[in-house]
Parts: C-alpha cells; structure tokens; sequence
C-alpha cells in the first residue's frame, strides 16, 4: 500500500487532517500503527484457531467467516497514543502528533455470531483476540504475539466485526489482511489484526499489551494504571490549517468529533477569549461514524486563537487539558489552532 504521509516511525502513517472531513478516509491516507511490521500471510491458506473454554473447537479459513451472515459499519478508529507529543515532558512511543486517527466502513461477521457454533462454557469471563504478528518486549523472554482481552460482559462484543472489507475493497495488507477485528467505540489496540486465533478464557488476561502497555499511569501511580478501553469525546479543528494565508473577514472553522458515549453531541468552538458558541454539525452514519462541523467567524487582521470542544450524549465534555500520563495516551484535551490573519 502507498501511503501518501511520511512514516514517522516503522510501520506507522498518520493520516492527513483533510481527509477526516471525506465521507471515508481513504484507504491509502487512513492511519496506520503496526507494532511488529506485517506478516506475511496467505489469504486462501491463513486460518483462524477459535479455541479455549468452548464446547467446540474450529479452525476456519477466510472463506469459511465469509459463510456468516456479513454486516458493514462505519467506524472511527483512534490510536491510544495520538497527540502524545502535546504532553509537557513527552512520554515515550510513536511520536504522534495530530492525524493518528481516521474513519472508514469495514464489512465482515459479527464476532457474535460464532457464539452458537462454538458454544462458549459458562466459566468463559473474557475472549482473546490473537494477531500473527509477534517480536520482543520488554521483560518477557519469548516472542510476545499482539494479543488483547475484552470482557464477555461488556456490550462491545455484540458489536465487534470481523472484517475482510475495508471501504468496499479487500483488506489490504497494512490494515490487516486478510482478517482483523473491529471493536466499535473503544481505542483502535483492540481491534486486533491479523487474527489467528480468538480464545475464551476465565480470568483476566495478562498479555504484554493488556497488563504492562497500553495503560494509563498518571504520575503518582504506584499500581499498573488503567486498562483503555472506551475513546473519550474528541475533537478537532481541520480547516483552516495553521500554515494557511487567511485574509481578514469572514472565515469558514471545520472539524471532525467523535468517541465518547452514545455519539457526538453538541460541538463548540471559542475564538480568542470570548463565548462559546454552539456550531453547526453533521452526524455521519451511525454512532461510531464522526460528527462533521462548521462554522463561520469573522476575524479581524492578527493573531487569533480558536478552540473547539465536543460532548457526548452523555454530557461527557472534553477537557481543558490532560494529565500526564508515563505512556502518552488518552490525550483528547480541547484543540486550539492559531490562526495568522492579513
């Protein structure tokens, strides 16, 4: 795949801030984040082991998944890390700045649906969901294969896809070829790609990328932090950038929102230091999908300072700012542009 962004750090591509306001960020300007570089997988050959606490184990071929009924949703995926870089001191990581996040429509079955063919035990407390692509880590002897647990409990699971389409058109391999997870709704590390195995297990999973990384440990935390799960409401400005000539008088301010609980809902934007002011918005199809906005300020020649801050369906708004955190992640404080005005 030929990404039209540099790479920052290898195997990861941020996608251009434009391209968030598209109806689908295309395939080739969508994000990517890979740990461990792609495997090298053959579509036809590459199955997928679905084992553990079940009465019935199976291994299933990409053809195989393809006889399940198939759904298409459209969701917004977010790197746990995106906007690291704005922390004071900086955590270490892929040094994301803005761009670590993009929205597509993935097609594929239900992770559901396999519940009446395997026929999960009734001890199984959390399902595991194994990529083939694997390497070293910290404190660990063998090879750590990228791996994350989600509660059987939690609503997600009904919603979780197993894709092989992205925007129409198979899966590349970059995104996960030739099948991956989506789990609508919470950070992107849990939408595991590559998969080659989903496990039912009975306790808390204690995978690298489950119990030491991708936490929260804010400064103080003596314990592991907290597990990310859930994208907290987001916003940001897109247009107009702030390497753009603007010329004084009426200024069109766009964006994008997504995350938090139950889809966007109002989004405001703040000039300078006065009010803020409730902005025109665009829900895209379905909760998981972003909320476009816009807005129209008339700006006198200078320096000025916009803001923008969305809340969800909850009340859940974003915050001023963001603690630090030893990993960088969660970083959804409101965005400010600054905009130089002749």
């Amino acid at each position: 795949m030929q990404h039209v962004s540099p790479e920052i750090s290898p195997g990861c591509f941020a996608a251009p801030l434009a391209s968030l306001g598209r109806d689908t960020v295309p395939t080739g300007e969508h994000f990517v984040r890979s740990h461990f570089g792609v495997p090298q997988l053959d579509a036809d050959l590459h199955a997928v082991e679905i084992t553990g606490l079940v009465k019935r184990s199976v291994r299933w071929t990409l053809n195989d998944f393809r006889k399940l009924s198939q759904i298409s949703t459209h969701v917004t995926l977010e790197c746990a890390g995106h906007r690291r870089m704005e922390l004071d001191p900086s955590a270490p990581g892929v040094p994301w700045q803005l761009g670590a996040v993009s929205h597509a429509r993935w097609a594929g079955a239900q992770l559901a649906d396999l519940f009446e063919i395997v026929r999960p035990l009734p001890e199984a407390t959390h399902i595991v969901l194994t990529g083939a692509d694997a390497g070293d880590v910290e404190g660990r002897t063998d090879p750590e294969a990228f791996a994350r647990a989600i509660p059987l409990r939690d609503p997600v699971v009904r919603e979780i896809i197993l894709a092989w389409s992205m925007n129409g058109k198979g899966l590349t391999p970059e995104h996960g070829a030739p099948l991956r997870a989506v789990v609508p709704g919470w950070y992107a590390v849990s939408s595991v790609k590559w998969l080659s195995r989903i496990e039912f297990v009975s306790h808390a999973f204690d995978g690298y990328f489950q119990a030491v990384d991708y936490r929260v440990k804010e400064a103080g935390d003596e314990g592991p932090g907290r597990e990310l799960t859930v994208m907290p409401t987001h916003s940001l400005i897109t247009s107009p950038s702030e390497s753009e000539t603007i010329h004084a008088g009426t200024v069109v301010v766009a964006g994008t929102a997504w995350g938090g609980v139950g889809g966007i809902g109002p989004v405001e934007l703040q000039v300078d230091d006065g009010e803020w002011q409730r902005v025109r918005t665009e829900p895209g199809p379905g909760i998981h999908a972003p909320t476009q906005f816009a807005h129209t300020i008339d700006l006198a020649p200078g320096t000025h300072t916009v803001r923008a801050r969305a809340t969800d369906r909850k009340g859940n708004t974003q915050p001023d700012s963001v603690a630090w955190n030893s990993r960088g992640y969660g970083v959804n404080a409101v965005h400010t542009r600054t905009l130089n005005v002749t």
